[in-house]
């Protein structure tokens, strides 16, 4: 009966350091998040170029040591429209991550999108999903911001012939 209490007492032990190491060598979970409320004309006045492309080609990037998210898509898009920025050449490379948790998309070769892409050089373009990229048949980018709002009522109360303060 001895042995059979020690057994179970040696198994407890191991699950719970099990269980410890598990806790203290697990890394955090990475999942893309967007902001919360962001509209389609911030996502624009966000982005370096906005253009409409169809995919020519897609490359896998692997192991680009000058990024965090390690391995890239390079999609290479025939330039259609330019929204925003001009003067982008008729064939752009655009990257983007492998990884649907870094916030990598994934585009279909042959079909056109509407793409909102970032950093200053176009050697250089990316896009992710905040970003907006999107399919091009929904149509221009919307680029009107909404107004602040405002308010019908006055905080300060005025009076007839009243005249502000030099």
């Amino acid at each position: 009966m001895t042995r059979l209490r020690f057994l179970a007492h040696a198994a407890a032990a191991a699950t719970m350091a099990a269980g410890l190491l598990t806790v203290a060598f697990t890394g955090t979970a990475n999942a893309c998040s967007c902001m919360p409320g962001d509209t389609e004309a911030t996502r624009y006045a966000r982005a370096s170029q906005v253009f409409t492309g169809v995919v020519l080609s897609q490359k896998l990037e692997p192991n680009k040591p000058d990024t965090p998210n390690d391995d890239q898509y390079r999609y290479t898009l025939r330039v259609t429209k330019e929204y925003k920025q001009g003067d982008l050449p008729r064939r752009v490379d655009v990257f983007t991550a492998t990884n649907g948790a870094m916030c990598g998309i994934r585009l279909t070769r042959g079909v056109e999108y509407l793409v909102f892409a970032h950093n200053a050089t176009y050697a250089t373009l990316g896009t992710h999903l905040c970003s907006g990229t999107r399919l091009a048949s929904g149509g221009p980018p919307n680029t009107s911001l909404p107004l602040p709002p405002t308010s019908s009522t006055s905080v300060w109360p005025t009076t007839s012939g009243a005249t502000s303060a030099p």
